[in-house]
This record gives C-alpha cells, structure tokens and sequence, in this order.
C-alpha cells in the first residue's frame, strides 16, 4: 500500500506540470485525504473506536443503529467482533414495498435527517454510505448502518467552511456557494493566485445549482455536475478544497438513496431545521470560547497583580 500511496503522490506532483488545468483540482490533497482513509482501514481497533462513537452520537435516535462490539472480545488489528445486524439492503427494500409509499417516506426523512445530523451537528460522518452498508431491520424497519472504518472528521475552520457550503447548495443558493469556494481558495494560496473572473465563476455555479435542483437532476448525472465544477475551478483559478469534493460525493449518494425512497422528497426543507440547530450550537461554542477568553484574561491579570501567574499558567 505504501508503494501504491508514493506512486498516487508521484502523478499527483508531476501531473500538474505537464497539465496546468489540474493544478486547480488540489490533487495533492485529495490523494493526502484518500491515504488517510486507505491507511486508516488497516486497524480495525479504529474501527471499533468509529462505532462506539457513532452508536454514542445516536443513542438518542432509536430509528437508526449500528454494529456494537460484542463484550469480552477486546479488538485488534486484524480482528474485530462485532453484533451481527440483520436486514435488507436499502433499495432491494424499497423494491419491495414500492407499493407502501407511506413507510417509504417515512424512511426516506430518517435518513436524510442522520445524515445531516452527522455533517452539521456531529463533525462525524459516516465516509462510506453507498446501499451496500445501508440495511433495513426486518423487525422494526428502522436504518441499520454497517462498516464504519472510515469516517470524515474536519477542524472547526472546515467544518464551518463545509457547513456553509453545502447549507447553500441544499437551499439553492449557488452564488453563495460559489462565492465561499472562492474566498476558501484565496486564502489558502495566500494571494499568490487570486481567482478569476470571480462574477463569472459564481454564477457558473449558481447556474448548475439550479440544473441539479431540476427536473434534470438524476444520479447518473452526478459525474456530469462534479466535472463541471472541476472545470470552472480551473479555468478561473479557484482552488479546490478536497473536503468539499469528497463531502460533496458522500451527500449526492445519499440524495440517490433518498430518491429511491421518495421521488418527490424535498431534502432542504428537512435539512433546514437541522442546519439551524447546528450554526446555533457552534454560535453558542465560539461565544463561551470568547467568554472564557475574557475570563482567563481577566484572571491572568488579577494573578500577574498578586504574583501568581507563573505557578498558575506554566
């Protein structure tokens, strides 16, 4: 895998000097992001960590469960034992029960909202949500989710970059979109390459926002729409971040999924509330960060006045 990873970071330095144009797809983090995830399979201990998390991060949400680790198995590298979960694969069940729309629907806003509750409230998201790790549990047909060895976590900076992006993909706002990505790109290149035609860019995204929110809209599509975006970044110098790419793969698998379930679904309008209530909690943690700021400040002064400082904070 090591070989395999240095000859990926080989194309992925030499490529852009025979091809400008991928210089602007960031393929040297992508590949960076990929290594991560490949690498971070090879210890199932991690695994088991990513499950206790997830199951921890819903155990509020009877509707959706995960794998547990079977007690007195302790994992390892190579072994892991975990409950056995039995189901039916997502689409082969809304094969199924085509005819019960109601039940369909009802799953189809389940599953939109874990989701997005793992992207805007968690930071903890599932990396690896294709139908093949989505089941129904023939019980109770709530969501069983399975292989959780791969997982995206960001910093708070690209998390809330990542928020606001796809917040304004999912309320239709491509100018918005557009105009995030380009402020995300000139501070990372730090003014060495400025973006391009910048009101152009912007509204080559909002036009495809409104394509993809249409009736034109279709999975197979999904490759078509990435490409386009690849496309404008380059030809306008906007830097891709390469979270937002594979962000941005993992949500339309997940729109697919959720159209299979319901074709008249409206993902936005339950997303909103969820979107609210996560820009509210992270308004809430920037604002007891500030307050406990002011108050480390405060007693930094109050200890520097009666000669403390030193024993307090060294």
């Amino acid at each position: 895998i090591d070989v395999d990873l240095d000859l990926l970071r080989l194309a992925a330095e030499l490529l852009p000097r025979f091809m400008n144009s991928l210089t602007w797809l960031n393929m040297k983090g992508s590949v960076e992001e990929f290594a991560t995830m490949l690498t971070t399979q090879l210890d199932l201990r991690k695994e088991a960590r990513n499950m206790e998390r997830f199951n921890e991060n819903f155990s509020a949400v009877k509707e959706v469960s995960f794998p547990k680790l079977v007690e007195g198995y302790k994992p390892t590298q190579d072994v892991l034992v975990e409950t056995f979960m039995d189901g039916i694969p997502v689409l082969e069940f809304a094969l199924q029960h085509r005819n019960d729309q109601e039940t369909l629907s009802e799953l189809c806003s389940i599953g939109v909202k874990a989701v997005c509750k793992m992207i805007f409230i968690d930071n903890f998201m599932h990396g690896d949500l294709h139908p093949g790790n989505i089941f129904i549990s023939k019980e109770d047909k709530n969501f069983i989710l399975l292989d959780c060895g791969i997982v995206t976590e960001y910093t708070d900076r690209d998390h809330q970059l990542l928020v606001d992006i796809l917040a304004s993909f999912i309320h239709k706002d491509g100018r918005r979109a557009g105009r995030l990505m380009i402020d995300d790109s000139n501070t990372r290149l730090e003014g060495t390459d400025a973006a391009r035609n910048e009101a152009e860019y912007i509204s080559k995204i909002n036009a495809l926002t409104i394509r993809a929110s249409g009736k034109d809209y279709f999975m197979e599509h999904l490759g078509t729409y990435i490409s386009y975006i690849c496309d404008a970044a380059a030809e306008h110098h906007v830097m891709m971040n390469q979270s937002f790419v594979s962000s941005s793969l993992a949500v339309k698998v997940q729109e697919g999924i959720a159209l299979a379930l319901d074709p008249s679904v409206e993902i936005w309008r339950i997303a909103n509330p969820i979107i609210l209530k996560g820009e509210a909690r992270r308004r809430l943690k920037r604002f007891g960060r500030q307050v406990e700021g002011a108050l480390v400040g405060e007693n930094r002064q109050l200890s520097k006045a009666l000669g403390l400082e030193s024993y307090l904070y060294s």
